[in-house]
């Protein structure tokens, strides 16, 4: 409630200061101006607009981008300009507050991340903003991979071009020159990277997981280190013992660690550090010198090659393992509950659609990333075999189960439920089926089975469908079927990012 009052009073203060100065309309008549977020949102958007108009940057040199929060003058600084470009609301998290503000003063919001999927963020990320602290709950450090700040670049060209048609040719040749070199410093990466010697690296800020997937690495973010401040000696005995199974040679931080804080890792824990930069915000001193996001994004592969280039036989330990989780169907034969027929109402449509229309390509390509067993063609036709149904929609409502088909028939019964069948996968994990059987012959289906990673009551989020007229047994040996659906408000965009989350 205190943060919430606090942002009304900013927009209050920010509305006087724009009102006291020169009418909006007046300023807008000559030059396009623009205000950039923080220093990526502004590389990538100054080299857009090139002299087509002014690019200012929000955040302050120097200033960390996580922590901060606008004055009212700044927010007056956006109201003025005719275009606010920003990342996304997981890493602006403020921008929400302000969104109403802007569209009232007219001011185009333009958002880096549109098209983009994100990644689930790490426990790591959390930042404490006065009184209430707040995590990101998607990861927004996209820019950090060369490969997708390049589609922050396209995103940032195509919506402004949208709103500036008179501009847009500039926009796109401009765009198009800088592309070229985001295209080249992302070879430099893919050549440099793809012949890793070891592929896992050490990091005290888990900013760096799109690199990491982008380029097949492994990022393995610790926690309790500072580049502030010396570990204690129980963190740097566990430090010590953490290396030293591991095979670790360097940590790294996202500024240069103090003298003292390096010379006592290197002393105690014999523990090297160099810095890969986040680019949240430059310092003057950087700024001043020239040094930009290619700058930067090549002193960071340079340093990353002082792991990667070197071999190191004790990464194994470093490889992330599946968890253990209910979820991922490790649970115990006595935790397993009946459910009612209730865990699963409302109103749910199929994705099939959206993985022929091409809605689910990022999620196939994530996919092929994490997991290079499949390529992404193979990805998508194993999901192709796996959701494909003529049954687009599902209501369940008390008993009554109604679906919907593709040729808009429906077909409706009630249905009873039947217990559950624990099932062993190849794979050495196991899953629960619930098990329903229609009251009668209605014409709809007569046997069907839920199944939606839980294994007790508890209302569905997602779930998959099997279903027949032969019987409960052959539908317990469909494995390669199963039909999935989500609840029908969702967007497909939407139900895309709640795939990359599990």
């Amino acid at each position: 409630m205190k943060k919430m009052l606090t942002w009304v009073g900013l927009l209050l203060i920010a509305g006087v200061l724009s009102a006291c100065g020169t009418e909006k309309a007046a300023e807008k008549n000559e030059e396009l101006t623009v205000v950039a977020s923080f220093y990526p949102m502004y590389d990538f958007t100054k080299n857009i607009v090139g002299e087509e108009g002014t690019v200012e940057l929000l955040v302050p040199a120097g200033t960390d981008s996580h922590d901060f929060e606008p004055s009212a003058r700044d927010i007056n600084k956006i109201q003025e300009a005719d275009a606010f470009v920003y990342n996304d609301e997981n890493m602006e998290m403020w921008v929400s507050d302000v969104a109403d503000s802007l569209k009232q003063e007219n001011v185009t919001m333009i958002k880096a991340t549109k098209d983009l999927l994100l990644l689930p963020a790490s426990d790591e990320h959390e930042h404490d903003h006065g009184e209430e602290g707040h995590h990101h709950e998607l990861d927004p450090h996209v820019w950090l991979a060369p490969s997708l700040a390049m589609k922050e670049v396209e995103a940032i060209r195509d919506q402004l071009s949208e709103v500036y048609p008179e501009h847009a040719a500039i926009f796109s040749k401009n765009a198009q020159s800088y592309l070229e070199k985001l295209a080249a410093l992302d070879q430099q990466y893919t050549e440099a990277l793809s012949q890793a010697k070891q592929k896992s690296f050490v990091t005290q800020h888990a900013a760096f997981s799109y690199l990491a997937l982008e380029y097949g690495l492994n990022q393995v973010p610790i926690s309790g280190v500072s580049a502030e401040e010396e570990p204690s000696p129980a963190r740097l005995a566990e430090l010590k013992h953490f290396v030293e199974t591991n095979g670790i040679e360097y940590i790294y931080f996202e500024q240069n660690a103090k003298s003292t804080v390096a010379d006592t890792l290197a002393d105690e824990a014999n523990i090297k550090t160099a810095i890969l930069n986040p680019l949240e915000g430059l310092t003057e001193k950087q700024m001043k010198a020239g040094e930009d996001y290619l700058s930067i994004m090549e002193n960071n592969l340079k340093e990353l090659r002082k792991t990667t280039d070197t071999e190191n036989p004790n990464e194994k330990n470093l490889t992330p393992e599946k968890e253990k989780s209910v979820y991922n169907g490790y649970f115990k034969d006595e935790e397993v509950q009946k459910r009612p027929l209730s865990d699963w109402a409302g109103q749910w449509q199929s994705v099939y659609p959206y993985l022929q229309d091409g809605t689910f390509d990022q999620v196939m390509s994530y996919k092929a990333k994490k997991d290079p067993s499949k390529t992404v063609e193979e990805y998508k036709q194993y999901y192709e075999t796996g959701y494909q149904t003529d049954v687009q929609e599902i209501e369940i409502k008390g008993s009554t189960i109604t679906f919907v088909f593709e040729d808009g028939t429906e077909k409706s019964a009630e249905y009873q439920a039947t217990g559950y069948e624990i099932l062993k996968y190849s794979a050495g994990n196991r899953g629960v089926r619930f098990l329903f059987e229609a009251k009668e012959d209605t014409g709809a289906f007569k046997y069907i089975q839920f199944s939606d990673h839980g294994i007790h009551p508890a209302k569905s989020g997602h779930f998959h469908l099997y279903y027949g007229n032969h019987s409960q047994a052959e539908l317990l040996k469909e494995m390669g079927h199963w039909p999935t659906y989500y609840p029908k408000k969702l967007s497909g965009k939407t139900i895309a990012q709640e795939m990359l989350a599990h």
